[in-house]
Parts: structure tokens; C-alpha cells; sequence
């Protein structure tokens, strides 16, 4: 997804991107880099629900600096055993109740 990104070409890990309604491109494009910035490696960097709400709303833009460098999917603290993942629980922050 980082060679995606930095080539401008995130469409291309659509399937099926259906090119006669280029309408869908800009929503299709957004969703991507909330996805992404909602899966930052540093769990500082992860907006707070409240945000993607509110990105979701069209009131605030996704940060432009995020990484698409995803390398904590299968972090070092996990273990396979009996054809199992287990992986060490890390903290992450959580908006105010509401």
C-alpha cells in the first residue's frame, strides 16, 4: 500500500472499481486514507473516533501526513502455536464517552 500511495495509484487496490462512475473515486479514495490513518503503526498517531466521525461528515480532512507503511499487522510480540496467532495486546486511545 506504501508504493500505492506514494505513486498515487490507491484505486488500484479496488476490485471491480467500476470506471463509468468516476463520482465513486474521490468517496472510494477518502475511505482508503481514513482506513489507513485509522491503522497507524504509532497508536498516537490513530485519530479518535470523534474525528472519523467528523471526516466522515465532511467537516475535517483526513491528516495528509500518514503512513501507509503498515508493519504491526504481525508485530514482534506474536506467536503462532497450533496454527494459532497470538499477539500481545497493545494500548490504544479511546475518545471521551460521549
Amino acid at each position: 500500500m506504501q508504493k500505492k500511495a506514494r505513486e498515487d495509484q490507491l484505486l488500484d487496490i479496488v476490485e471491480n472499481l467500476n470506471e463509468e462512475r468516476p463520482e465513486n473515486r474521490e468517496e472510494m479514495l477518502r475511505m482508503i486514507r481514513i482506513a489507513a490513518w485509522c491503522l497507524q503503526n504509532d497508536p498516537t498517531k490513530r485519530p479518535l473516533m470523534s474525528t472519523v466521525v467528523k471526516v466522515l461528515e465532511g467537516v475535517m480532512e483526513v491528516d495528509p501526513s500518514i503512513s501507509y507503511n503498515f508493519t504491526h499487522a504481525m508485530g514482534s510480540a506474536a506467536s503462532v502455536a497450533n496454527g494459532h496467532v497470538s499477539a500481545t495486546q497493545q494500548a490504544s486511545v479511546l475518545s471521551n464517552p460521549r
